[in-house]
């Protein structure tokens, strides 16, 4: 649903991104998960919620000061599959598509999906493979042919230029 980018003044606020596209997950009394990188999860229940320009300031019950909020930077805010609305035909969670492999049209391995970002105006895929330069993909219909979560595969048109 987004990602605690840092700490925001002195009493417990933290600056989240925001992605998820319903943002009544982010009301007082709701509870999610904060999942710090290595893997540690922590359930934490929103106290306060208010804008800060295209990001949210959230307050955490239990978090009152900085340093207890700074401890929660990085940390990726989820909830489970169950609690996700269904999306319509065709579009995908940001979770769904992260580890699906990805080959082009004629069949070439390109490598994993490592994570998924939003831009102005399309998500960039993020494209990894040990020992391969990363390749950065648009989000758009001409390069991002299909996605199959069941084979856990995405089949691409690298655009000229970007695998060289």
């Amino acid at each position: 649903m987004g990602s605690i980018a840092r700490a925001h003044g002195l009493k417990g606020e933290v600056v989240v991104d925001v992605w998820s596209e319903a943002p009544e997950r982010f009301q007082p009394g709701r509870s999610v998960m904060a999942r710090f990188p290595g893997g540690v999860e922590k359930r934490v229940v929103v106290a306060t919620v208010r804008p800060f320009g295209e990001r949210m300031l959230i307050q955490f019950e239990g978090v009152s000061s900085r340093t207890e909020a700074e401890a929660l930077r990085g940390a990726d805010l989820t909830i489970t599959r169950a609690e996700a609305a269904p999306l319509p035909e065709g579009r995908h969670y940001r979770f769904e598509l992260v580890g699906l492999r990805v080959r082009t049209r004629e069949g070439s391995f390109l490598g994993t999906v490592a994570d998924v970002f939003a831009t102005g105006s399309n998500d960039v895929i993020v494209v990894r493979s040990p020992g391969k330069k990363e390749i950065l993909l648009p989000s758009l219909e001409h390069v991002i042919l299909s996605i199959d979560l069941e084979r856990g595969e995405m089949v691409v048109e690298v655009p000229p230029g970007l695998n060289e």
